[in-house]
């Protein structure tokens, strides 16, 4: 992880802490993580039983929003395996061993990686983050940078929800 990445992140999460809605905090969490990674587009969504169903977009470039558009969850195998294990998984659309069913999502949508960690509130996984890439590979570091970002959204998303006393 580069110092910039570092630096940007630190200043992301500090500012995912001063949210005051859920709505805010997602739509906070998706544009921070198209800076920290320089990313062209990011996409937040929430977990219902087996339906993945888009609630944020960030696209940098200003490209078409799909909110609202669902996904069976066991039609995705990486996809699933992010959600039920709560662990990230990237995916490139190079790679021999690629799931094909992520790789033509990829394709549909313009991109040729993709990073992807769970938001956890409540002891499971709340929603999904899904960072785009053109042209590159998410690495390791990567993974460790979006691991703590998703946490950080995860901690707040369970302060909003919390009901008052």
């Amino acid at each position: 992880m580069g110092a910039d990445q570092s630096s940007e992140a630190a200043k992301a999460a500090e500012q995912l802490r001063g949210a005051e809605s859920v709505a805010e905090l997602l739509s906070l969490t998706a544009e921070s993580f198209t800076i920290v990674f320089d990313a062209p587009a990011c996409t937040i969504s929430r977990v219902i039983g087996d339906l993945l169903v888009d609630l944020v977009q960030h696209n940098r470039g200003g490209g078409a929003n799909r909110l609202g558009h669902g996904y069976l969850i066991s039609d995705y195998p990486v996809t699933r395996a992010v959600i039920e294990d709560r662990r990230p998984e990237t995916v490139h659309a190079a790679d021999a061993e690629a799931d094909p069913a992520e790789t033509a999502l990829l394709g549909e949508l313009g991109f040729d990686s993709l990073l992807m960690v769970p938001i956890e509130a409540q002891d499971a996984a709340w929603g999904l983050v899904e960072v785009y890439g053109s042209g590159r590979r998410f690495e390791g570091a990567d993974v460790d940078v979006a691991r703590t970002l998703a946490a950080e959204a995860g901690h707040v998303l369970e302060r909003l929800e919390r009901p008052p006393h």
